[in-house]
């Protein structure tokens, strides 16, 4: 996990299907269904746990917003990646 984010920093999760890009909207609607809708996390470091380990059986990915920066999928399984096991 990224040492350069505030790990207790609150964080917003939303899922949105693949090669789909959030705006700055998508982190402030609210729905009535949670699968469509954000997640408050009162941590990020818990909302990363639980984006990357959730058992998903659909093509949506998370997203993750703290303060003012949007961590897309990509940028989040870097993060989760152990360093000792990345290729040369």
């Amino acid at each position: 996990m990224s040492s350069e984010l505030d790990q207790e920093a609150p964080a917003i999760l939303i899922w949105l299907p693949e090669g789909l890009i959030p705006d700055a909207a998508s982190f402030t609607v609210k729905s009535v269904d949670v699968a469509q809708g954000t997640e408050d996390w009162p941590h990020f470091s818990d909302a990363f746990r639980y984006a990357m380990n959730v058992p998903r059986s659909d093509e949506r990915l998370p997203w993750i917003q703290v303060g003012d920066r949007t961590i897309s999928p990509e940028e989040l399984r870097r993060m989760y990646a152990p360093r000792g096991h990345e290729l040369n």
